[in-house]
């Protein structure tokens, strides 16, 4: 598919240079900035299917940029670009058995001799994260471009396809309202069971159970994205000032949607504790319990980068 999609712009560029009788060829390098909003598109649910949320930020980008001109109106062009992605997440969860992590099976050895078995829980709500990505950009377009007759102005326009590596790929969980974390020991013997520090029970803080407030700034939930390699398309259009000769300065309009998804992880939300879980956990509730991140969980469908907004820039005719 991508490489079709190449083959079809190159295809396009040789046959309008091939056809048009004007034979002004031209060169130019650019730089330009753009800003706007930025999304990493998906779509969040949790484990009792009810929908989160996911939200746009704002965005920027710098390019670096090479155009040939067949003639004075057609050309196609490539370079180098940096575009940075901010987005949100919330996955709603809440503290009912519809929404438990069930973390492993673990040995309560309190030196009593009556070493006890459980099975570790977990159970999230309102859980706010903040995503920063940013992608290292190689664009192939078709490029137009026409002088008025009339003046210093001219318009622009380019349409294709950028290829997008993710070199910066951060997750965080932040503060938000009604954020809570449970984790409760579920004891089970021949006559009974008890869901020790589970919502509605008291907390145990001396064996890590209970609920804990804004647990991503609490236990430090921040980590990486996994991420794969992903193609998009781009389409922008502007207009031209000359501001000598050889140069103009260029501003317009921007979208870039993606095509691919490039979501890499697909593992649950909660893996469990990095070690036995102890309960005995010096009072620090959830503390060595792992946390993978929203967008490298089956919380999260795919995810394709979508940005749009304005661009300045000014190019150099070589």
């Amino acid at each position: 598919m991508k490489r079709k999609i190449v083959y079809t712009l190159c295809w396009m560029a040789f046959l309008t240079g091939s056809i048009t009788a004007q034979k002004e060829r031209s060169s130019y390098l650019s730089a330009d900035i753009n800003a706007g909003l930025s999304s990493l598109s998906h779509s969040v649910t949790g484990l009792d299917g009810q929908a989160g949320s996911a939200k746009s930020k704002a965005g920027f980008g710098l390019n670096a940029k090479y155009s040939y001109y067949f003639n004075r109106n057609w050309g196609i062009g490539t370079g180098l670009g940096l575009s940075i992605y901010n987005s949100s997440s919330i996955i709603h969860g809440g503290m009912s058995d519809n929404n438990l992590y069930r973390l492993g099976s673990y040995i309560d050895d309190d030196n009593s001799g009556l070493p006890k078995n459980f099975e570790l829980r977990g159970r999230l709500e309102n859980i706010k994260e903040k995503h920063n990505i940013q992608l290292f950009e190689i664009p192939l377009t078709v490029l137009y471009q026409t002088r008025f007759s009339y003046g210093k102005w001219g318009a622009y326009g380019s349409l294709g396809v950028k290829f997008q590596l993710p070199i910066t790929k951060k997750y965080e969980a932040v503060k938000n309202y009604g954020s809570v974390f449970n984790v409760s020991g579920y004891y089970t013997d021949a006559t009974q069971s008890f869901d020790m520090g589970a919502p509605g029970n008291p907390s145990v803080e001396q064996h890590g159970f209970g609920t804990l407030e804004n647990p991503g700034p609490a236990l430090g939930w921040k980590g990486g994205v996994e991420l794969k390699t992903g193609i998009a398309g781009t389409f922008e259009a502007g207009a031209i000032y000359r501001l000598t000769g050889e140069s103009d300065f260029c501003f317009g309009l921007f979208v870039d949607y993606g095509f691919s998804d490039i979501k890499k992880e697909s593992g649950s939300l909660l893996s469990g504790p990095a070690n036995a879980y102890h309960p005995e956990a010096n009072n620090n509730i959830g503390k060595g319990i792992i946390y993978n991140g929203l967008l490298n969980s089956n919380h999260t469908d795919k995810i394709t980068p979508v940005s749009f907004g304005v661009k300045i820039g000014v190019r150099f005719k070589l």
